[in-house]
């Protein structure tokens, strides 16, 4: 390997898949350089997700038990064809409820109820736990997880309610922000306009953190809301008008997704379907050059069973859309066709429960030191 130029050993080391690569660590000082250069792990990541763009792989995570403590199975499946999915990582845990995120770059994070926040890389079976946070006197409503190109830096945004209220005070909600590769959270000051008001996660895509933000609350009728956005990168807050013909549905019908890497709004049409047999998804799509923004509706309709109970997860070569959640006699993993409105049930073997989590994965290298 000595009379191979370096340049050459990079361009054959940054094509291979993560399982070769990380045997390749013990192989010799230069490989084991190449591997845990930043540049060489940003670089593998955008090829592996350029050649992949037809292959997708999914993460179903979900939560088993053993002896007194909890454990997280992470399992990967290709969603093209039927085939077994395959254990990546099992991490154990301390009991409580916990909530998985999308995958995000390769990496994971998953938070519980009880406050403590995790993130593991599943191809390279590393795992973290962040510092706990002080918060007496607040309850966790929610987190996120995301990527900041701009520094090439996961961060961690967990969201915060007092336990009472204040009638003096406007808004005593806290945002916590946690950037790896640090050792401290830090508290973020936004407007009070701005709240989280649901235990939903955010939505993260393309650099931004998403969530719903309702004006009021009206129980007996339709509320307003708009759509928050935060830039990981700058840490910015801004309002994102909704679709104009739903801006004035209940905002508790409402969720977001991220799908193929942009912001969807779903609409699940109780007011219109009883029979909730359908579902609105309203991708958002901006413009940053011509500052643009609109939204483009796709529509998914089952002919006799509901579809209330499943969320979208992905496309699925260009004209599929993958959807997670149990549709009597389908499966809890099926895609939808754009095109022709059928839909496909994946017969995926060796999930240990039907309960877990999906989400679109690429594999990558990327540490989670803290």
């Amino acid at each position: 390997m000595a009379s191979i130029p370096t340049p050459i050993i990079f361009d054959i080391l940054v094509r291979l898949p993560i399982k070769p690569l990380a045997r390749f660590k013990s192989l010799n000082k230069l490989c084991r350089s190449f591997i845990k250069d930043p540049h060489f792990i940003y670089t593998h990541l955008k090829n592996s997700t350029a050649s992949k763009v037809n292959d997708l792989c999914l993460i179903l995570s979900c939560v088993g038990l053993r002896n007194l403590n909890g454990i997280i199975h992470f399992l990967t499946v290709r969603a093209d064809i039927d085939e077994q999915a395959v254990v990546e990582f099992s991490a154990p845990v301390s009991l409580d409820s916990y909530q998985v995120l999308p995958s995000c770059n390769g990496l994971v994070c998953f938070y519980g109820l009880h406050g403590c926040v995790h993130v593991c890389n599943p191809s390279t079976k590393d795992i973290v736990r962040l510092p706990d946070i002080d918060a007496e006197g607040f309850r966790s409503l929610s987190c996120g997880f995301g990527f900041d190109e701009m520094s090439g830096k996961y961060k961690v945004i967990k969201f915060f309610e007092p336990l009472e209220a204040n009638p003096f005070v406007d808004n005593l909600n806290r945002i916590e922000i946690f950037t790896m590769g640090n050792d401290s959270w830090r508290t973020i000051r936004y407007h009070s306009c701005f709240r989280f008001l649901h235990y939903q996660p955010p939505v993260f895509a393309g650099g931004f953190f998403y969530w719903i933000n309702a004006a009021d609350s009206n129980p007996d009728g339709p509320s307003s809301f708009s759509i928050v956005s935060f830039d990981i990168g700058n840490e910015i807050f801004e309002a994102i008008s909704p679709p104009e013909s739903i801006s004035k549905k209940n905002w508790f019908n409402l969720y977001l997704v991220e799908l193929r890497g942009k912001p969807c709004l779903v609409d699940l049409d109780y007011e219109l379907d009883e029979d909730r047999k359908r579902m609105d998804i309203w991708i958002f799509k901006s413009n940053v050059v011509e500052k643009k923004e609109h939204w483009v509706k796709e529509t998914i309709v089952h002919q006799s069973e509901p579809i209330d109970s499943t969320r979208p997860v992905a496309f699925v070569n260009g004209e599929e859309i993958l959807l997670h959640g149990f549709i009597k006699g389908l499966g809890h993993l099926n895609s939808y066709n754009l095109q022709t409105g059928c839909f496909r049930q994946l017969k995926i073997k060796g999930i240990p429960s039907q309960y877990c989590y999906t989400s679109n994965h690429v594999e990558s290298l990327f540490p989670v030191d803290h």
